[in-house]
C-alpha cells in the first residue's frame, strides 16, 4: 500500500498517523489566560526535543474548522505553561480534561483535580501528577491555518518538580511513575511491559 498524503482526505492521514506512530507520550498541559482563567488539556503529539537547553515540544492541532485551542491561545499570550506527566493512576482524570469545555470552565475542578502552585510560572501544576515541568515559551512554529494543521510549541524548562516517592538512588523509578501512552481511537498503553537491549559498541 502506497499513500500520497496530498491525495487522500485529511482525516485518513490523521487516522494513519495515530495508528502507526505509537505509543505517544502525553503532555498534560496547564496554562492560563491573561485574565487568570486556568486551562488543562492533554496532547499526544509530544516529546523531548533538547537537553541543553532542556526543551519540550508539543503540537496542538487546529480543530476541524481551523480554530485554535485555548492552550495555544493562552501560551501565545502569557508565554508560560506546565507539562504534567500522566501516570496510570490519573489516566481517567486526564481523559476527562480532553472534553471540549467552554473557555471559562475549570477543567481541574471538572476532573476532581487539585491545582498546585508552581514555583516559577503562573499556571498551576496538577498536584495529582507525579512530575511537573514548568516551561517558558521558546517558540511556536505554525504549519498553516487549515483544519488540523499543527502548531509546534517549544517550551524551555525552567523548573522540574518530581514526587519524592519516585526517587530510586540517583534515578527515577519508572515502575512507580507508571506512565501511559496514547494509541489509536480510545486506546492507551502502559510502560509496564519493558525489555532491555544493550546499545552496540564499536569495539
Amino acid at each position: 500500500m502506497n499513500i500520497d498524503p496530498n491525495k487522500v482526505p485529511v482525516k485518513d492521514v490523521y487516522k494513519l498517523l495515530i495508528s502507526t506512530v505509537t505509543p505517544r507520550p502525553i503532555a498534560w498541559v496547564s496554562s492560563m489566560d491573561d485574565q487568570g482563567i486556568v486551562n488543562l488539556a492533554p496532547f499526544s503529539f509530544f516529546n523531548v526535543v533538547s537537553v541543553n537547553p532542556p526543551v519540550l515540544g508539543f503540537s496542538p492541532l487546529l480543530d476541524g474548522t481551523g480554530k485554535s485551542k485555548d492552550t495555544l491561545n493562552n501560551i501565545r499570550n502569557t508565554k508560560e505553561f506546565v507539562v504534567n506527566v500522566v501516570s496510570h493512576q490519573v489516566a481517567d482524570a486526564m481523559n476527562q480534561t480532553s472534553a471540549p469545555f467552554e473557555h471559562h470552565v475549570d477543567e481541574l475542578q471538572q476532573a476532581g483535580l487539585t491545582a498546585m502552585p508552581s514555583y516559577l510560572v503562573k499556571p498551576p501544576s496538577v498536584q495529582e501528577a507525579m512530575v511537573h515541568y514548568e516551561c517558558r515559551l521558546h517558540d511556536v512554529i505554525s504549519f498553516g491555518n487549515d483544519p488540523m494543521a499543527g502548531n509546534l510549541i517549544l517550551g524551555q524548562i525552567c523548573h522540574i518538580h518530581v514526587n519524592d516517592e519516585l526517587k530510586d538512588g540517583d534515578r527515577i523509578n519508572v515502575g512507580k511513575l507508571d506512565t501511559v501512552g496514547r494509541m489509536e481511537g480510545s486506546y492507551y498503553s502502559t510502560t509496564r511491559d519493558r525489555f532491555a537491549i544493550d546499545r552496540p559498541t564499536l569495539d
